[in-house]
Parts: C-alpha cells; structure tokens; sequence
C-alpha cells in the first residue's frame, strides 16, 4: 500500500482484534460475531494503518458510493456482492447492471496485477459460481451465449398508469395518457393479465373507446397504438413476466443486465424490480400475508415469497435525478429507501455525479463510500451529505480531487464511529469487466471462435457469404492481432456449425430461400406447439449429454458451443378409417420429418423406427408388422392375407438386409414395432398440447416424401387421407466442440 493518509484526529470505530465494523451496533456483533460482515478493505490511516475493515450485512443499509469515472465504484459493487453470497447466504444479491460489466462475476479474476494483490491479502481469485445473469427476452439472438444465463421479461399488466406515461414521455392527463388508463382498466377486466397485443386489441375494438360520441379522436388512438407497437420491441415484455422468486433467491447474485435498452426503458425496468421487491418483502414481514400464501394462486406467491433483498444500483444519476425531472424509477426506489429498512431491503447505489442524485434519496443513506472526485459541484454534495464528521485534513478539495484508484473515504452514520476514515478497497475475488480499454492492447491472443462465430452469424442472416467477404474479415483480424490464420479451417468449421457449403466462391446455406418461404408462412399466422421445455431444462439436459459422452471410453473434453431453440415441421394428417360396418371414421395424427409420430399413453409419446416401415412397399411393410408378434410364416401369410411363398421370399430379403435374424430354422423381427397396437383415437391430441405462434422464426431445412408420409396412417387399417396441414414443433438445437470439432443434438421439446 504506497497511499497513507494522515490526520491528527483519534480513530473510535466497532472493533475486534485488528478488525474494524462499521454500519454495525454493538449489540449485534456481540451476537454474531464475525458472521455477516462483509470485508470491504484496510485502513490507509497512519496511525491505524492496515486494519481490516468489515462492512455489516445482517442489517438493511442504505449505500452511496460516488466517484469520478474510473475511481473504482462499480469494483465497490462487485466486491458487496461477492462477500454477500459467500458471508450471508439467508440473503438475495441483485444487481442492476446498465453498462454490461457484472456478467464476469461467475469467472475468477484474471488481471496480473490483481492476482498479486489477492496472494498478499492472503486471499484466492474464485469466480462467484451462484451468479445468475439475466438479459431481456428480446435480446436472446444479440448477445453471446456464454455472457448469460437467464431471459427476464415484464408483465405489461403490472405497470400502473404513472409507468407507461413516464416512460412515453407523457403528460399524465393528456388524452393519450387517459386513453391508456381507461384501456389498461378495461384490458384488466377483460383478460386480468394480458399482453400489449391484448391491450392494443381493446384500444382497436372496444366500443366505447372508439365510440363517435363518447370516445377518442382516431389520431389519439392511433398516436397511442404507435407507442405501444414501438414498446413490443423493446424486447422487455411478456404476458407470463419473470417471476421475483426467480430473480431474488437466497445465496445468489442475480445481475440484471439492462445495458441493451434505453434509459427510460431502463427506469421502468428497475423501477417495477424496487417496487415488487420492497412489496414482497412487506407482506413476508406481516402476518397478514399468510391469507395471501392460502389463496392457492402459484404467480402470486412466486412473486411473494422471496428472502431479505440488496439491491445494488450503478449509474444511480440517471434513474433518480434532482430537482424536477423525474423517471419511471424515480418514485419506486425513493419508497424503496424510505421504506425499505424493517422489511430488509437494503439499497447500495452508485454514481459518479452526487449532486445530480435526488436528495430525498440521499437523506436516508447511513453509509458514504466516496472515490475521488474531480468536481466542485459534486465535491460540495458529498460533504455536505457526509453521515458522520469529516477530519479537517479531509475537508480540503484537493484530498478528495487526489486520491488513488481503489482508495476511498468512507463515513458510517452508527453510533459507533466518530468520524469518516480512508481505506483501501480489497481486490476482486471474480473477474471485473469495467476497467477502461486502452488504444493499445498488448499480448492479446486470436480467438478462432469468436471468427467463426462473426462470419456463421452473417451466414444466418443473408444465407451466404462470399469468399472475397471472408477473406476481407480475415484480412482484418490479422491486421489486428498480427497472426496468420488458416482460410480453409475457418471455412470448414463454419460450414459445419452452420450446415453450410461451398458453391460458387460463396459459402452458401443450401435451402436458405425455402427456408426464407417458410418463416413468411409461419408470420402469416402458422401455428406452432407450445415448447414444455425452457432454456433451463434444456441446458440441463445438454449437459447430461456432454457428460455421457466425454465419460465414454473414447470420449473427448467437449464443452457446449451454442443452444439454440429452432422449428421444425410435424404434419397433421387428417384422414378417415374405414369401419367394417361400412362407415367412416374421422381421425387425425401428427407424423413428424422423420416418418415418426406422436401419441398420448399417460403423457405425450413418439415412436421409434417408422422409417424403416415407410421406406418398404405395403405388402413388406405389413409382413415385417406381423413379424414383431409371430415367427411362423404360415400365421405371418394368414394374417396379411399373402401366399406363404411371398413371406418367406420377404423374410429372406429382411434377414439379409438386417431388419430380421435367421437362427435355427426361424426369422424373427430385430425390431418389435409395438406402436402399431396402438388405439388410434390416441393421436388425437388438440386437447392435449397447446398452440402459439414462434415469436422468432428460426426454421431447419426439411424434405418429406408425402407418399411416404401418407402411408403411416394405413398401418392401423383401411384408411382414407383427406387433407394435412404443417405444424411447427419446438427443438432445441445443441451444438457441443471439442478438439475433434463440433458434434451437433437435438432435444425434442414436446
């Protein structure tokens, strides 16, 4: 530590040892002892030089820490943070993320520099495993996989009146702003939760909004249906939301990574987390809030039941401004702090213009964490806002305006402490993403990933890249990273990450322009099954996968390279089964791609093996069937009504094709072929599964023989096919790399 500060002033803080607490009574640390405090640092003083600073976590605290830019306070955050999980896991840790830096937390710390300060704190660098990134559904297909971990999404229903006309930039009692409070009033009666295309529905239909006499002007209307069609892209909202329950979980950070949106989008955002959040926790701290666990409403109580919540702001200036300006946070994290104390939600927040934060925020801050600062504006808002007397040799401008990266004075409003002190901020357990780029990196290495990456993402968007394209994005990754690359490995590992091929001096996705076709049918209105697996469970399920396959006697460290939910067709047969008494019988069946179809045993089942059945003509087809139940080929001829001869040719042709064994005189099916005993009124299943439309359109390249698919009814009798229609089924596309290369599964996600 090269920085000491110097005062003639005595030091009188809670102390233990060589450690000193601050944000802590004496009560409490007689009781816990060192449990729930949070190391935040050492002294820099020189008559208490070196002592361990603990920060208190077993009480709710109000947070500010300020600094110019690039002193070190977003670091602060993390450090919380990361003490949080590891020293008071009965809490949740969420951190509001508008610059896209905490992401990193799950990672240890790489920085040379940091390593060795962690080994002489006697500390290790360890990645914050129960770290949870959550990025708003819109932003899915943007934003590379391995930076997060969860989507999160608003329920437009939630919003109040005074949400939507903040954020639109509204006057509240314009006509457009009551347009929208009577139609979120009606949209409620009408549908209780719904959607903003549910909304724009009542707007559009409803007779008394629209009414001549006693409605609003069409130009009102349409102004308002243009800002709720502009919402819809934000990317934020959905008629189910996230749940709280999912964002504050005892013993996690949860960082909510708002830095793809807009800032007012970005006030609603934080603005509805610090409201349900401080909501929550008022009825988990009064009895009366056990009538609401009994009412048996799942989505309330997953909004209800959430543990003692930090809340961690960065870049607080621009949600909570002073004087009159005013966002759609503004409010919900002014009750928040005011509120917030007996419930347990504490508040940490950061900014790097103290006098631009709204002061009945900063009235209710019991704990100061001030960097350098650099203007006298911001300089005056902080000492004048200072929770505990400042020594005089601090007072001064020119100590604030000096201080070091990482050095920071600190004042505790408790009783216990007399006057603010400086300390040293420890170093990052986990890796921090917000440190400056410099104009010259050094020793940075080529990512080949990455470059396959860009150029299969400019594949997927135009269906093919020319070779003159490549070779000017390799051209440029030289230049920047001075290394040779390989043109042929890059294109061949592009070609198979994205089923691509070579034609013509362009990398092409073969079927790019069908593939074009499909989706504009699917955004005409095509119907889609509703996925009964979400990105959780599928990563869960592709990472038995990785493990079954790198634990195999041949197998090789693989590590997932990409999830992605894709689309692919299940045709809906629609046909009639002749009756013996003459009539008919109408009856439907899914059949997928692959000649397989779906039906309904105690839950949604597929058949296995149909493309072998589908691929031979009606007489073998029905010859192999009955093989699965009787090796006698006189029964065999009886029952499919052909001469003995003709069987036994077939079973001859199916032993030396491998569908059958011949062993002592006998044949015998390889294969059982079980699903054809199947009722065929268990293909029915519209009342069974439910249908959406995509809200992406990613769809895989298919062809489909019809004669072929058409056969797969007559398995089950005499039948008459009518009509079929396409269906979309949702598949999550897995695609795992290794050092033998990429190794492409699917998960069927019905």
């Amino acid at each position: 530590m090269d920085f000491v500060a110097d005062t003639s002033e005595p030091l009188e803080l809670l102390k233990e040892g060589d450690s000193f607490y601050i944000g802590r009574k004496k009560t409490t640390h007689s009781k816990h002892g060192k449990d729930g405090a949070l190391l935040l640092g050492k002294t820099v003083e020189k008559r208490e030089f070196g002592k361990q600073v603990f920060l208190d976590a077993i009480s709710p605290h109000a947070i500010f820490v300020v600094g110019a830019r690039g002193s070190g306070k977003s670091y602060d955050l993390g450090i919380m943070a990361e003490e949080l999980v590891l020293k008071n896991p009965n809490v949740a840790s969420v951190v509001v993320d508008p610059i896209g830096i905490f992401w990193s937390m799950k990672h240890p710390n790489k920085e040379d520099k940091e390593l060795k300060d962690l080994s002489d704190w006697g500390l290790e660098p360890k990645g914050i495993k129960n770290t949870q990134v959550f990025i708003p559904l819109g932003m899915k297909e943007k934003v590379p996989q391995e930076t997060y971990d969860r989507l999160f999404s608003l329920k437009p229903s939630e919003l109040t009146i005074d949400d939507w006309t903040l954020t639109f930039g509204l006057e509240r009692f314009s006509p457009s702003a009551l347009l929208l409070e009577k139609s979120i009033e009606k949209a409620k009666e009408k549908y209780k939760v719904f959607s903003i295309d549910e909304l724009i529905r009542v707007i559009e239909l409803d007779k008394e909004l629209t009414s001549k006499d006693r409605g609003y002007k069409q130009d009102t209307r349409r102004a308002l249906l243009s800002r709720l069609e502009a919402a819809k892209s934000w990317g934020i909202f959905s008629k189910e939301g996230t749940s709280l329950s999912e964002i504050c979980k005892e013993g996690y950070v949860s960082v909510i990574d708002i830095s793809f949106v807009e800032e007012n989008v970005a006030s609603l955002v934080i603005g509805m987390l610090a409201r349900k959040i401080l909501t929550a926790r008022k009825l988990v701290t009064r009895k009366a809030s056990m009538e609401k666990y009994s009412m048996g409403d799942i989505d309330e109580l997953l909004d209800v039941e959430i543990p003692p919540t930090w809340l961690f702001i960065d870049e607080a200036h621009t949600l909570i401004p002073s004087g009159t300006s005013k966002t759609a946070a503004s409010d919900s994290l002014i009750e928040y702090v005011k509120q917030g104390r007996r419930p347990g939600c504490s508040l940490v927040f950061a900014t790097q213009q103290p006098s631009a934060i709204d002061t009945r925020v900063l009235s209710q801050l019991d704990m100061l964490i001030c960097h350098k600062l650099v203007f006298d504006e911001d300089l005056k808002a902080v000492m004048k806002r200072f929770p505990t007397s400042l020594p005089k040799e601090y007072e001064k401008n020119r100590f604030l305006k000096t201080l070091p990266i990482g050095i920071a004075l600190v004042g505790d409003r408790s009783e216990e402490s007399n006057r603010a002190f400086v300390v040293k901020i420890r170093p990052r357990f986990s890796q921090h993403e917000g440190r400056e780029i410099g104009t010259i990196e050094v020793g940075e290495k080529l990512d080949i990933n990455r470059l396959v990456d860009l150029i299969g993402k400019k594949l997927e968007e135009m269906g093919q890249v020319s070779l003159l394209k490549v070779d000017e994005i390799l051209d440029t990754f030289k230049r920047r990273y001075g290394e040779e690359i390989d043109a042929d490995e890059v294109i061949e590992r592009v070609c198979k990450l994205k089923g691509a091929v070579l034609e013509e001096g362009a990398i092409v996705i073969p079927g790019f322009e069908k593939r074009i076709e499909a989706r504009e049918e699917m955004e005409k209105g095509q119907k889609a099954f509703v996925s009964k697996i979400d990105e959780r469970q599928a990563k869960a399920r592709a990472e038995r996968m990785r493990q079954k396959k790198t634990l195999g006697l041949f197998g090789r460290e693989e590590k997932l390279k990409e999830l992605r939910l894709i689309y692919e067709p299940v045709y809906k047969v629609k046909y009639e089964l002749v009756l013996d008494s003459g009539g008919y019988k109408p009856l439907t069946m899914y059949v997928d791609s692959d000649y397989e179809f779906y039906y309904w045993d105690k839950g949604l089942k597929k058949t296995k093996d149909m493309k072998e059945l589908v691929d031979l003509d009606e007489r073998r087809m029905r010859v192999l069937t009955v093989l699965g139940k009787t090796d006698d080929p006189k029964k065999i001829a009886d029952r499919t009504r052909l001469t003995t001869q003709a069987v036994l040719k077939y079973l001859r042709e199916f032993a030396d094709s491998g569908l059958a064994d011949f062993k002592d005189g006998k044949y015998r099916a390889r294969k059982r072929f079980d699903n054809l005993g199947i009722e065929p009124s268990s293909f029915a299943l519209d009342d069974k599964l439910s249908f959406t439309k995509p809200e992406r359109y990613d769809l895989e390249e298919y062809e489909i023989d019809k004669k072929k698919l058409l056969k797969i009814p007559s398995l089950f009798g005499r039948v008459r096919v009518k009509d079929f229609e396409v269906i979309f089924k949702p598949v999550w596309r897995v695609t795992f790399e290794s050092s033998a290369g990429l190794r492409v599964e699917k998960i069927d996600a019905l």
